[in-house]
């Protein structure tokens, strides 16, 4: 039995605790954003500041919110030029956010029949979506190669060079003998 949905082995199903639309955002209620939007909102203005988004997030949370769902915040208050956000931008901003990453994870279930899956396995053909668009983070080991390959920073440090062996003329004329059968004394 799962104590608030915590055990000692991890999340009861895995593949959900590691979709997408598994953030913060989806499991807070908008009553507990705006508890902590009015303490963030320290001079009772009715705005805070675009920099206190984090605050905010780590007060609803209870913990440390992860840099992607500060970032998707942030790019909803950029158009703001005054850096000032208000109470119904932050929720209607919470409901865009819920809306676009719910509508993301739900490219995870690719397959409604088990005979179509099937064929598909039969007849080798890979599934739609990439992996990365559907999970926060690789699941297994081999998941785990290339599966940052949109980030700049990995395809910099998977960059390999190649070089290929060049054999000289003797070399090359040392194998074909040997292919040919001839052993030399």
């Amino acid at each position: 039995m799962a104590f608030f949905g915590i055990t000692a082995l991890g999340p009861p199903n895995q593949f959900q605790s590691a979709l997408v639309n598994a953030l913060g955002v989806n499991v807070f209620s908008e009553e507990e954003f705006k508890a902590s939007f009015l303490r963030c909102d320290k001079d009772g203005s009715g705005f805070i500041t675009a920099d206190e988004i984090e605050n905010l997030l780590f007060d609803t949370y209870g913990f440390p919110p992860l840099e992607d769902e500060v970032s998707m915040f942030m790019e909803q208050f950029d158009a703001n030029k005054d850096g000032r956000v208000s109470w119904d931008e932050f929720s209607s901003a919470l409901r865009t956010l819920k809306e676009s990453v719910n509508k993301k994870a739900a490219g995870a279930k690719e397959y409604k029949s088990w005979n179509k899956m099937r064929d598909d396995r039969f007849k080798h053909r890979r599934m739609g979506g990439e992996v990365q668009d559907k999970y926060k983070q690789p699941l297994t080991f081999n998941q785990s190669i290339g599966f940052h390959h949109k980030d700049p920073l990995q395809k910099e440090i998977t960059v390999t060079e190649r070089h290929p062996i060049c054999k000289c003329p003797e070399t090359k004329y040392a194998e074909e003998m040997i292919k040919t059968g001839i052993h030399f004394a």
